[in-house]
C-alpha cells in the first residue's frame, strides 16, 4: 500500500459520504470514534484555537472537535473543491460558527494562532508541512500528527531529529482493515 493509494481510498469515501448520508453516518461513526478516542488520550480539554491540516472533502476530524470541546477550528486544505464541499458540510451542520474552512497550504499556513494544530495522514508533503510547523508552532504547542502505519518510521524519525519537539505519546488506530495510521502527539519546547 502507498500513499497515493490510501489518498485516493479516502477522497472515494469523502465522497460518498458527501452525497450520501448513511456513508456519512458511519464514517462519522467509525472515524469519529477514533478522533474522539485520540482527542481524549492527548487531552485536547484545553484547546482553544485549533488548526487542522488537509481537512478534505468532510471535514470529520472539526466536526469531532467541535462536539467534544469549546474550541475555534479553522481547517485548511490546499483543494478549493475539497473546501467548498468542507463548508457546504460545516453549514449544512451549523457549526459555521465554531468552524472555519479554508483553503490553504501547510507548508506556509501561519501557526502563531493556534494552541493545537493536527495534520492529518494524507496531508502531502508531509517532512515540508511538519518543518514548517516545528520551525514556526509557538512553544507549548501541541502537535498532533497522523500518519499511515506503514510511513510511521520516516515520520518517527523526523520527530526525533529536531531537538525542540518532544513525542509525548503515540497510539495507534484501526478503524478500516488495512487502511492503520498512527497518531503522535508532540510537543515544541
Amino acid at each position: 500500500m502507498n500513499r497515493q493509494l490510501a489518498n485516493y481510498f479516502w477522497h472515494c469515501v469523502e465522497i460518498l459520504c458527501c452525497r450520501i448520508k448513511l456513508f456519512a453516518d458511519i464514517y462519522e461513526k467509525l472515524i469519529g470514534a477514533a478522533y474522539k478516542k485520540e482527542n481524549k488520550i492527548f487531552d485536547l480539554s484545553n484547546s482553544k484555537k485549533i488548526l487542522h491540516i488537509g481537512c478534505g472533502r468532510y471535514p470529520i476530524t472539526a466536526l469531532t472537535l467541535v462536539k467534544n470541546y469549546d474550541a475555534n477550528i479553522v481547517a485548511i486544505d490546499r483543494d478549493p473543491k475539497a473546501v467548498r464541499s468542507a463548508i457546504q458540510i460545516v453549514d449544512d451542520k451549523k457549526f459555521s460558527d465554531k468552524i472555519d474552512v479554508k483553503v490553504g497550504d501547510g507548508t506556509k499556513y501561519p501557526m502563531e494562532d493556534f494552541d493545537t494544530i493536527i495534520v492529518s495522514s494524507c496531508s502531502i508533503p508531509k517532512i515540508e508541512i511538519l518543518e514548517h510547523i516545528f520551525k514556526t508552532a509557538k512553544p507549548n504547542n501541541k502537535i498532533i500528527i497522523r500518519e499511515l502505519k506503514w510511513e510511521t518510521k520516516a515520520t518517527n524519525d523526523f520527530i526525533d531529529a529536531d531537538k525542540n519537539i518532544l513525542l509525548m505519546k503515540k497510539i495507534d488506530n484501526y478503524s478500516f482493515p488495512h487502511f492503520r495510521w498512527s497518531s503522535f502527539y508532540c510537543t515544541k519546547k
